[in-house]
């Protein structure tokens, strides 16, 4: 029974489960019913939860479908552009609009299904989160626990269901202090701090690792380090080739990729490092310079992105992959 999302049943049909006279002298299957009780209870008296177990998580079926959000942002104004891609399709649409001016922000997403926006610029620095939950019938970004620390242009990773805030700046210096948030309990609180400043870096997760990657402190940076969440500690690792802020991160199969960046000149190269042996490789680069540029997996390739728009040159993004209901369900 400990496989069966039982959460995720409407109530009436959790009593009638409950009823069942089978259950009655096992004591772990009505641990599991109260549990089912319990999250549909949280349901109704708040606005979203977050999934714990993979019974709270609903099972991904034909009539949800990949798609990226994208978070953009205009040279121009401190307007951020939300907008959903379908890469089936290669159109793109509006998205749920973040209600403040959230410039330089950090993204995240768990489950495919709760995308977090971090820090950002609404005037200064700002210590503030917003959510959105694309599986809600009406999706709109609505606000979490503020961080501890004022953050821009940071770094933000997920391991194990929480959102970790990584570097950046407060408006007056860079930062390498971090500080996670368990969106359970909405509880923020400080992990060590990285070996040195970042601003402007890019953040990956490979083997439950937290990997810092180049970035900008006043000079650009092609070092790397990673956060060992069991251990509570930081652990630099060979430095790329090449200086890079603003890089791209991906990972796929194994491997963590460094894509394009800034470092005096805008960057097309690409570096891999592999974990098993510590060692960054240079691969072959893209066809474009790219700066900021969003980083998916889709069918077993990495895929880069960038916005260009009317009243702007290319524009770097921030994506998000996630499934969302078909519009033909």
């Amino acid at each position: 029974m400990e496989h069966v999302r039982l959460p995720l049943l409407k109530p009436d049909i959790l009593f009638n489960i409950s009823e069942e006279p089978l259950l009655d002298n096992i004591s772990k299957c009505k641990d599991y019913i109260m549990e089912a009780f319990h999250f549909n209870h949280q349901k109704s008296v708040q606005h979203f939860t977050i999934p714990k177990t993979i019974r709270f998580k609903p099972r991904q079926f034909d009539g949800f479908q990949k798609v990226i959000l994208m978070f953009s942002k205009s040279n121009t104004s401190p307007e951020c552009y939300t907008e959903w891609y379908d890469p089936a399709t290669k159109l793109r649409e509006n998205a749920p609009g973040i209600n403040e001016s959230r410039k330089c922000a950090g993204f995240g997403v768990i489950n495919h299904q709760f995308v977090f926006a971090v820090g950002g610029v609404d005037g200064s620095s700002s210590t503030s989160v917003s959510m959105l939950d694309v599986s809600s019938q009406s999706p709109s970004w609505v606000p979490m626990a503020d961080m501890l620390v004022s953050r821009m242009r940071l770094g933000v990773g997920v391991l194990d269901d929480c959102i970790y805030a990584v570097g950046g700046s407060d408006g007056d210096s860079f930062l390498k202090s971090v500080e996670v948030c368990d969106v359970i309990t909405q509880k923020w609180r400080f992990l060590s701090s990285m070996t040195i400043k970042r601003y402007k870096f890019g953040v990956g997760v490979l083997n439950n690792r937290l990997y810092s990657v180049g970035g900008y402190n006043g000079k650009h940076l092609k070092s790397v380090e990673y956060y060992d969440p069991r251990l509570d500690i930081w652990t630099p690792v060979a430095e790329m080739s090449e200086c890079r802020q603003g890089v791209g991160v991906g990972v796929l199969d194994g491997l963590m990729y460094a894509i394009g960046g800034y470092n005096g000149k805008y960057l097309k190269s690409v570096e891999v490092y592999r974990p098993s042996d510590g060692v960054w490789s240079s691969i072959a680069d893209m066809n474009l310079c790219r700066c900021f540029t969003g980083v998916a997996v889709l069918d077993g390739l990495l895929t880069t992105y960038r916005i260009k728009r009317a009243d702007d040159f290319p524009s770097g993004c921030r994506v998000a992959t996630i499934f969302r209901e078909s519009p033909t369900h």
